[in-house]
């Protein structure tokens, strides 16, 4: 797992989507950041509905003691924050708009809806696509292409849709994950 510095994080999150949880909760949050003043705000877009209460419609974000707190910009109540995924959305993409995300800094491309995930193996040196995996745990169906035109092409009924360029995501794993025999 990348690890990465709180503040790195908050700078990181400038101008990108983020899903994240508050606190201990299991809800997951989606909302968009953007640095205000200094500040990093992310306005909340969705969630389910007791959560939608509890934070309000905006949170400002703060690292302090290698921790992240939201801060509801109304009330002023603080909750501790842990980061899912920092991403940018791609609607409909194509294998173009993957490649370029990739080579500004995206590390893997998650669909939401289907839990659908591609991502590059750098030691085979092959894009690799998991369609449905569960629950966020890496176990769905598996297989590897040469390019990402290749994979576009073997599976255009899955590449439709709402994608995320993702940044940073809590659960990019390493070689343990992935594995040598992934694909």
């Amino acid at each position: 797992m990348r690890l990465i510095d709180k503040s790195a994080l908050l700078r990181l999150m400038n101008g990108k989507r983020v899903d994240f949880y508050l606190e201990d909760d299991m809800f997951e949050i989606e909302g968009a950041a953007e640095s205000q003043n200094g500040v990093v705000v992310i306005r909340v877009l969705d969630a389910v509905g007791h959560i939608l209460e509890m934070c309000g419609d905006y949170l400002a974000i703060e690292a302090k003691n290698r921790r992240l707190y939201a801060r509801r910009t109304d009330t002023g109540k603080i909750f501790e924050m842990e980061v899912n995924r920092i991403y940018e959305r791609l609607v409909n993409p194509d294998a173009e708009a993957f490649l370029h995300k990739w080579n500004f800094g995206a590390e893997q491309f998650f669909q939401k809806k289907t839990d659908t995930l591609v991502w590059f193996d750098e030691s085979q040196e092959k894009w690799i696509i998991e369609l449905n995996k569960i629950n966020m745990y890496f176990s769905g169906n598996r297989t590897s292409y040469e390019s990402l035109e290749q994979l576009f092409a073997a599976n255009r009924e899955h590449m439709e849709g709402v994608w995320q360029a993702v940044a940073y995501s809590s659960a990019v794993e390493d070689d343990e994950i992935y594995g040598k025999d992934c694909c």
